[in-house]
């Protein structure tokens, strides 16, 4: 498609209501380092191309083509660089569903991003065939359960087989709203690839605590949660109780710091270095109320230290 063909496209998506001026001033707020208003003129092509770029890379996990390239950098220089035009940019790569050859979409695109990041985190970036295996498995002890009449193996095989299919069917589920980002998360601790790699349970606990919190459990904590994953014990943990494995996972999934160890992960990954308190304290409460990854990213993604306007 020839680039004017393009930038038309993005502009006519990109359209917004003009804004009160009020409303204008306030956004601008947001983007005065040490005090000085951003000057969009002073910023370079390079630089903004940069920009594009990289919000191509972070959310789809692709560089932008040339067409893509030039027409993002025309739609930021179409307001000056503004806020509204950054969050457009972001909004229309996390949420389009136009059709695009090699990707599907980009909405497609981005949520195989997230899954992917989110495997390369907790599962050393397994392959979606590892968990088919052992649905393959488990399906297999099903049926020769069935043939011996062997319930208890009956029943074994189909709680592996759910386990690991969860996994699989993560990615569409989250990409349509039917489950959220606890989910997804709770979903990568309890398969069977996320047991290779973290053998026993005096593995499962302290991994499963670094993986979400970016901290080891204290001696309590480690005996409650070995408690409940060896021996399917009560335990009361972060406010709640669980009795195995899936119960723990999805208790910890839910947890305060949960939602801290996210925005630890979001800012690590798009901005390289931990948040600030200020920071964590902005973000926490949204986070918290809506559940919304994509947002977290998006409040990154538009400040001037991520785009590097200043």
């Amino acid at each position: 498609m020839r680039f004017k063909q393009v930038a038309n496209i993005l502009l006519l998506a990109f359209a917004i209501p003009v804004l009160l001026i009020s409303s204008c001033k306030e956004r601008e707020e947001q983007f005065i380092p040490d005090n000085e208003a951003l000057v969009p003129h002073r910023i370079s092509t390079i630089r903004v191309e940069n920009y594009v770029n990289r919000v191509y890379i972070d959310l789809i996990g692709r560089s932008p083509i040339p067409e893509e390239l030039q027409a993002g950098v025309e739609l930021l220089r179409s307001d000056d660089l503004s806020y509204d035009v950054r969050s457009e940019l972001v909004r229309y790569l996390q949420e389009d569903t136009t059709f695009r050859e090699g990707d599907i979409s980009y909405k497609n695109k981005y949520y195989q991003r997230i899954y992917d990041i989110i495997k390369s985190r907790m599962v050393e970036g397994a392959a979606d065939v590892e968990f088919s295996r052992y649905v393959g498995l488990a399906n297999n002890a099903i049926f020769r359960g069935r043939l011996v009449g062997d319930s208890i193996q009956v029943f074994a095989g189909l709680l592996q087989k759910q386990r690991n299919q969860r996994v699989i069917d993560s990615r569409v589920e989250f990409m349509n709203g039917e489950i959220d980002i606890n989910e997804v998360f709770s979903r990568m601790l309890d398969n069977n690839v996320y047991d290779v790699i973290n053998m026993n349970t005096f593995n499962f606990v302290n991994a499963s605590f670094d993986d979400l919190f970016y901290r080891f459990p204290t001696q309590k904590e480690f005996n409650i949660a070995y408690g409940i994953i060896q021996n399917n014990e009560v335990g009361a943990l972060f406010g709640g109780f669980a009795s195995n494995k899936r119960e723990y996972s999805l208790l910890l999934c839910n947890s305060a710091e949960f939602y801290e160890g996210l925005i630890n992960w979001a800012y690590l990954s798009l901005m390289g270095r931990e948040p600030t308190t200020q920071e964590m304290f902005n973000q926490y409460d949204d986070l918290r109320q809506s559940g919304s990854f994509p947002d977290l990213q998006h409040a990154i993604m538009v400040t001037d230290e991520y785009a590097d306007f200043f």
